[in-house]
């Protein structure tokens, strides 16, 4: 019987050291990331002088990762103009924007968190008589943003993005998910 409890107790030291050492060497757990670590996606509404109203969607990556104790975003954005035309006549505008902002650091107590930036623009437009051939062009080019996000994680911007030949003024509002 003395050898039975022996063998036993053996044998639950030897199964229950690997699973209690492997406890041992595991990492503590992450703690959870807060909102302005996770990507966040939304919603947003352009003015233009030149292509009037506008609706698109946005994406905010934070970059710490990648540049530890810096405060980067990458903000990629696709947008849809309704450019106003003589009748007669179908005109289109789109942008794709790929943008890094730098985050300002701001007492924590303040609830505007302001940014600045700049990134690359496509720009494509067409236009022509309604039911005919149209002409189109792509053109690339540079953006120069800046603004504020508010603690409810609104974006307001005014981003200046400038094409090849001429500078365009937007206005970009939009609201985070």
């Amino acid at each position: 019987m003395r050898q039975l409890i022996g063998s036993v107790l053996l044998l639950a030291a030897v199964g229950l050291a690997p699973a209690e050492l492997a406890a041992q060497r595991r990492p503590a757990a992450r703690p959870a990331a807060s909102r302005a670590d996770r990507p966040s996606f939304g919603l947003q509404l352009n003015w233009s002088s030149d292509v009037d109203f506008g609706i698109g969607g946005r994406g905010v990556f934070p970059l710490e990762s990648l540049f530890p104790k810096t405060p980067l975003d990458g903000i990629v954005s696709f947008d849809y103009f309704f450019p106003s035309v003589p009748s007669g006549v179908s005109a289109h505008y789109w942008e794709i924007n790929g943008n890094v902002a730098y985050r300002f650091t701001v007492p924590a107590r303040s609830s505007f968190r302001p940014y600045a930036g700049g990134g690359l623009n496509i720009a494509h437009a067409s236009a022509g008589p309604s039911g005919g051939t149209s002409v189109s062009e792509t053109k690339a080019g540079l953006n120069l943003l800046g603004g504020t996000t508010c603690l409810g994680g609104g974006r307001n911007s005014n981003e200046h993005q400038g094409g090849t030949e001429r500078a365009r003024r937007h206005h970009v509002q939009g609201e985070g998910l």
